[in-house]
């Protein structure tokens, strides 16, 4: 920050950075330029290799960002940086009289040995056409090739190199009728489309697909160009969109398009700009926002209705692949979703039932409404990247006594910059640890990370707390990795860098402390908190600054621009890119406890404190009083701690007031003022269209399962083989929707109202009843495996309503009736979830009485001798029961009994002794009674010795002797004919003595292992047979012990 320091010349090579010359200048050597010829005086950079892409704009070469030192920077006003700053508004056309000076495109640089880079251009079939029209400029050498060039003369965050697909020498004819249809002239959309489907021929009779390409060209460069249309999001760096009515016209002209010819190394006009539009729309949140308040969604709608309809009665096949159409469609209602678009979905999805895109449709709006992008807050300020952040007003009780505490939400579009700065950011990086004499990643991002303020590597900020003379706190990221950086007087500085390893494009709440504590002898000991959804990742001391002059600058996003009162002199300003939620601005550290509250509570609130607070008693249920109560707790409590509050749904213009108590009362006005562009978008999440939709919100799409229903009950019945298949395709996806929408309290409460699992119950046993009778080719049962994952997850989803979770529970999971449909497999695995839920849901399972519902559901569905109410739905044909397979599940159904037992307290031992021994007694099954009785055998020998005593002594209590011997003398009278003998030669009476043995050994409280039992149940496996009706041959199925 000295004037005298001096500067370390670092040359760039293609094999890495090597160390010219250093001078040492004091604490801190940094480097301030890289050498390049004849561009700067005595600084300069010669690159022999870069791997990027290179952008030429009429006769001007690109500029990228160097190394600079003061004397570098222009000294102008804030009002003038901000209007230097302003992109094009969303609604502004480009100038597409120039359009043919525009260059860019899928270029790969190498290297030449003259130090220019030759280019190759995009495999289009128009750029192939237009190859030899695009224009350059020369560069300074005199050479035809393209040049790099360093230019000392910028001061302003360099704009992103955008690469676009090369603009074609479009005619000016066609470049006004494009003009004119993104202005919303009918005439000029018709002329369009008649163009671009051939009906009208335009100029001197080009082929209509030449025309198209064009077309499709034009429009993709007023939207800002695309870099690859290729899948991988990785291609396309995040870039903010031109216009938005470009995509409308677009969208538009998708089913006019020729779609014929797509193949590998081919793409059609038709998916040219699909895929292209994919791109733009996947770029970042702020082109998603700008389409969907122009309604691109409802154009995109009205598209594949008209491009997928057409695909009816083709038996699964289909004309063009529209699956980026649907990924479109995806991203768009992932961002934000009306309910009149909603339904718009829906009605497509019912008209092409008998075409294979219903089943994609729903699978889009399932991925839309479980989304990442769903998962943050409702209202968001929106970052370029390019100069936007708020400012705040000073303070001049700066810093804090106890620190301070920072808290937002936050959904970062990207972490780099260009790829000029990422390499002179490299640079740095490897010049110090070449210094250092280390050279191991972290320590040169450490390096890097305490050089930031010296070079111009780009590390956006998170939040810049600075005073007049550059002296405060910072944070922000290197790479992924979130930095905390003080400077205090005499140039001291100090970084830390945290280990939590942040991800691109994902919603994180993110939470920073900084604790000052006043030591013995005016010593201090201070840490900093990194707080990730909620939890306590890192802690590490850290010491607190020491600054004794007010703070002056408060800016959050971004770092003072460098022209700001002569701040930031050797740096560039480093925006971020990303969504930002509400900021909360502490004055003290508030704890992990209160930290966890406010991430709990999420971003759509917006804080009351005092007499505006009310209180919450317009809540519609429990559930939604609670949270009303804990967040005007929470509000109280945190009341006297904050310094600034700035919610988005707030900003009216170029301030956004702070709603923080002295803000909020009007006894301080401390607006923050927007730097650059700073949007506001304001999303409606899917999960919100589907409870405005109808009455019993996402129970409304349950319809769609079903292909015919009776005239006068309505109930659901079997109808025809194509659609009712092709309703039950749907099933899957739309139980996930639901299981993802009942997490929200409005849809939580409608499905409690409208009864919903017993709706659910209905539907799922006529889903299961109709894959079953449909499917001819196997006679095993249903196994539709992510039908039951997806039935799993909606039981398992409402975890704020305990009461309709205990009603899921026991109409869907634990009514083996439904199940029995299903194959052998299926029922094994369901069986081995619940086994497994037991750990997570034993309160839910005991309250939905589990024990007693699986034993009847096992005596009616896991029979071998036939009762009155037995099912036989277990083979769908008919034929032989497998026994074998049938002892399975038995065995499967108690190891879920004994884990709910065991996982119980020891006063509800008496209750499951009792039921498990009224099942003994009530029970004709012997392979059951059988089990059951082995069950109580490891109940009293298990290693636990004071549990074992529990349930001996229980089940003394209960009359388990009493029971026994009721059976012995049942099973006597029977003799060789009775239930038991039928299967072998008396094993179940041998299981009985084993029985009434183990409770004598119990009484005398000498549990001694005993494994006549197992051999028992070896023989009796031995001794099975197939029955049908209890009368069936054996068909030769061995049981699969445990």
């Amino acid at each position: 920050m000295e004037d005298e320091e001096e500067l370390k010349e670092v040359k760039l090579s293609g094999n890495g950075l090597h160390p010219h010359e250093v001078v040492d200048s004091g604490e801190k050597e940094f480097v301030d330029s890289l050498d390049q010829e004849n561009v700067i005086a005595t600084h300069s950079i010669k690159v022999d290799d870069v791997d990027g892409r290179v952008g030429l704009q009429g006769q001007s070469t690109v500029s990228a960002p160097t190394l600079m030192d003061e004397d570098q920077f222009e000294e102008v006003s804030l009002k003038d940086q901000d209007k230097s700053n302003e992109y094009q508004d969303s609604n502004q056309l480009p100038d597409f009289d120039n359009a043919h000076n525009l260059f860019g495109g899928n270029v790969e640089e190498s290297k030449s040995s003259s130090g220019t880079y030759s280019i190759e251009h995009d495999s289009s079939p128009v750029v192939e056409m237009q190859r030899d029209n695009i224009p350059y400029s020369p560069g300074s050498d005199g050479q035809s090739s393209p040049t790099i060039s360093f230019d000392s003369s910028t001061v302003n965050s360099p704009p992103k190199p955008k690469q676009k697909h090369a603009k074609p020498n479009v005619s000016p004819e066609l470049l006004h009728l494009v003009d004119s249809a993104i202005m919303g002239k009918p005439e000029g959309v018709d002329k369009l489309k008649n163009i671009a489907s051939g009906s009208e021929v335009f100029g001197t009779g080009e082929e209509t697909e030449n025309v198209a390409f064009l077309i499709v060209d034009s429009l993709l460069a007023a939207m800002g160009g695309v870099e690859s249309f290729e899948e991988d999001e990785d291609n396309n760096p995040p870039s903010v969109m031109l216009n938005s009515r470009a995509a409308i016209v677009a969208g538009e002209l998708i089913p006019c398009l020729p779609y014929v010819g797509d193949s590998g190394d081919f793409m059609s006009p038709r998916t040219r700009m699909v895929r292209g539009l994919l791109a733009i729309l996947r770029a970042c949140t702020r082109n998603r926002a700008m389409c969907s308040m122009a309604g691109l969604l409802g154009v995109l709608l009205r598209t594949a209705e008209n491009i997928f309809t057409v695909d009816a009665g083709l038996n699964g096949r289909m004309r063009w692949d529209g699956t980026p159409l649907c990924h479109c469609m995806q991203y768009l209602a992932g961002h934000s979703l009306s309910v009149i678009d909603l339904h718009s979905w829906l009605q497509i999805i019912t008209k092409t039932l008998d075409t294979m895109w219903a089943p994609r449709l729903m699978l889009a709006l399932e991925k839309a409404a479980s989304g990442k992008e769903s998962r943050g807050p409702a209202c968001t300020f929106e970052f370029d990247g390019e100069s936007s952040g708020l400012l705040g007003p000073g303070e001049s009780r700066w810093p804090f006594i106890n620190g301070y505490a920072f808290s937002t939400w936050i959904y970062i579009e990207s972490f780099a910059d260009t790829l000029n700065t990422a390499t002179v950011a490299a640079a740095i990086a490897a010049a110090a640890a070449a210094k250092s004499g280390k050279s191991s990643a972290m320590s040169a991002a450490a390096a890097a990370s305490a050089l930031a303020g010296e070079g111009t590597a780009h590390m956006p900020r998170l939040f810049s707390f600075l005073t007049g003379d550059n002296q405060g706190i910072e944070a922000y990221f290197h790479a992924q990795f979130l930095v905390v950086e003080t400077a205090s007087g005499r140039g001291k500085k100090s970084s830390l860098h945290f280990t939590y390893a942040f991800k691109p494009q994902c919603w994180y709440f993110i939470g920073l402390e900084h604790i000052g504590k006043q030591g013995i002898l005016g010593k201090t000991e201070s840490e900093v908190r990194l707080y990730v959804d909620g939890s306590l990742y890192e802690s590490r001391p850290f010491e607190f600054p020491r600054i004794s002059k007010p703070l002056a600058f408060c800016c959050i996003g971004t770092n003072p621009p460098p022209t700001m009162a002569g701040l930031q002199r050797r740096r560039r300003q480093c925006p971020l890119f990303a969504e930002m939620g509400p900021v909360y601005i502490f004055k003290e550290p508030i704890g992990s406890e209160r930290m966890a509250r406010l991430a709990s509570r999420g971003g759509d609130i917006v804080p009351s404190f005092g007499n505006a607070a009310g209180l919450p008693w317009l809540a519609t249920n429990a559930h939604v009083q609670s949270r009303a109560e804990e967040s005007a707790l929470l509000d109280s409590e945190i009341g006297g701690c904050i310094h600034l509050l700035y919610h988005p749904s707030l900003l009216s213009g170029r301030f956004c007031p702070d709603a923080s108590p002295s803000g909020a009362a009007g006894m301080l006005r401390r607006p923050a003022e927007v730097l650059g562009q700073v949007h506001v978008a304001t999303r409606m999440r899917p999960v919100d269209a589907l409870w405005a939709m109808a009455y019993g919100g996402p129970l409304s799409l349950l319809p769609l399962t079903i292909s015919n229903v009776h005239e006068d009950t309505l109930e659901p019945q079997p109808g025809k083989s194509p659609p009712s298949l092709a309703t039950a395709s749907l099933a899957a996806p739309i139980f996930r929707i639901i299981s993802v929408a009942i997490q929200y309290p409005r849809n939580n409460e409608e499905l409690s109202r409208s009864r919903g699992p017993e709706i659910l119950s209905k539907i799922l046993n006529y889903l299961l009843q109709i894959l079953s009778s449909l499917d001819g080719r196997k006679h095993d049962g249903v196994e539709d495996e992510e039908l039951v994952a997806a039935v799993v997850s909606v039981c398992q989803s409402p975890k704020i309503n305990h009461t309709l979770k205990v009603q899921l529970f026991t109409t869907l999971l634990l009514d083996l009736q439904i199940w029995s449909l299903c194959s052998y497999g299926i029922q094994k695995k369901l069986l081995s979830s619940l086994a497994d839920m037991v750990f997570t849901e034993s309160s839910v399972m005991r309250d939905a009485n589990a024990i007693q519902m699986l034993l009847d559901g096992c005596r009616r569905c896991y029979w071998t001798v036939s009762e009155i109410n037995s099912l036989n739905t277990f083979s769908l044909t008919g034929a032989a029961r497998p026994v074998g397979e049938i002892n399975a599940l038995v065995d499967e159904l108690l190891v879920v009994i004994e884990l709910l037992i065991v996982a119980a307290s020891p006063s509800l031992a008496s209750d499951d002794v009792r039921c498990l021994l009224g099942f003994m007694i009530e029970c004709p099954q012997p392979n059951q009674v059988a089990r059951v009785l082995h069950l109580f055998y490891r109940l009293v020998v298990q290693p636990n010795t004071s549990r074992a005593h529990t349930f001996a002594e229980a089940f003394l209590a209960c009359g388990g002797l009493e029971t026994l011997l009721v059976i012995l003398q049942s099973e006597a009278k029977a003799g060789d004919g009775g239930l038991i003998g039928t299967s072998s030669k008396n094993p179940e009476i041998q299981k009985t003595e084993i029985s009434v043995e183990i409770a004598e050994e119990s009484q005398e409280e000498g549990a001694v292992e005993d494994n006549k039992s197992e051999t028992t149940l070896k023989d009796d496996d031995q001794g099975s047979h197939s029955v049908d009706g209890g009368n069936g041959p054996n068909n030769g199925y061995s049981d699969n012990k445990r």
